[in-house]
């Protein structure tokens, strides 16, 4: 995730308000994974009120045409629904350390037990990268939303968790930690507020196929690849490849030397041709 090379492996930590929240990053972590580091995956919520479609839509429907095993789900069956699928979708990644903290959503809200977990799961994984939702309350033209927001909540969170873990607790002996680095998603901002971006086009196919697997959710086939080419689509068009993840840090980097990525060189030099069939997926 940095620009300098280390030989240590990295041991990185997503935390998010939703189990599908974990996707914005999926392709950057499966890199990582198959790289031979570490991820955890945490979800504050296990998504329960948040895009339960069928629900909605079985809901809009007149009583006696309703489904009755939709309308009569419970909660507890539609989170472990859920589960089942994030759990899935962190496993296309390579990810198996999956926590799903099960605070209730819509809204959650940062909360001295919310904090609490997030400062114990920092100790337990002593990572080295943390990559969580933007702590910034941008708002329509900049100006902040009087709703509440089950991301900002899980970046206050975490804040407060961080700046907690690295700090001594008195009387409980536990060794504090500092997280070394911190990423939020590309796309919880404008492109260019974007600090770099990841190239994901070999693990395109998984994110699609992570996006049909929650299908609790409502998604198609179709969608899936829908969503893919406007979101990692997208991003790969700004960062002049096939698909990538953006990211923005939390605090600037200090580097030993102006280091400039081997990418950038190539492009700076190539044909435009190049980098036309780069975006197109006909080049590496």
């Amino acid at each position: 995730m940095t620009q300098e090379s280390t030989e240590q492996p990295l041991r990185i930590l997503v935390v998010m308000a939703h189990p599908h929240d974990f996707t914005h990053c999926a392709g950057t972590c499966g890199i990582h994974s198959a790289g031979g580091d570490t991820v955890t995956a945490v979800s504050m919520t296990n998504g329960v009120g948040t895009h339960n479609e069928r629900l909605h839509d079985e809901l809009l429907k007149p009583e006696e045409d309703q489904d009755a095993s939709i309308v009569n789900q419970t909660g507890e069956a539609y989170a472990e629904v859920k589960e089942r699928e994030f759990r899935d979708v962190c496993a296309l990644f390579g990810v198996s350390d999956v926590r799903i903290l099960a605070f209730p959503d819509k809204p959650f809200r940062k909360t001295a037990e919310a904090v609490e977990a997030l400062r114990h799961i920092i100790y337990d994984v002593r990572p080295h990268v943390l990559i969580t939702q933007r702590p910034y309350l941008h708002g329509r033209q900049g100006m902040v939303t009087a709703a509440h927001n089950d991301h900002d909540e899980t970046a206050f969170a975490m804040l407060e968790a961080q700046s907690l873990a690295s700090a001594p607790d008195y009387g409980s002996r536990q060794r504090p930690h500092t997280i070394a680095a911190a990423y939020y998603p590309g796309v919880y901002f404008m492109p260019d507020e974007i600090d770099f971006y990841v190239d994901i086009s070999e693990w395109k196919d998984k994110r699609i196929q992570a996006e049909i697997l929650f299908s609790s959710q409502g998604h198609t086939e179709a969608f899936a690849h829908k969503r893919i080419e406007i979101s990692a689509g997208h991003m790969g068009w700004s960062a002049g490849r096939e698909y990538a993840e953006g990211f923005v840090r939390a605090n600037a980097e200090v580097l030993p030397r102006i280091i400039v990525p081997e990418s950038a060189l190539v492009r700076a030099s190539e044909p435009r041709e190049n980098y036309l069939k780069r975006i197109a997926g006909e080049l590496k």
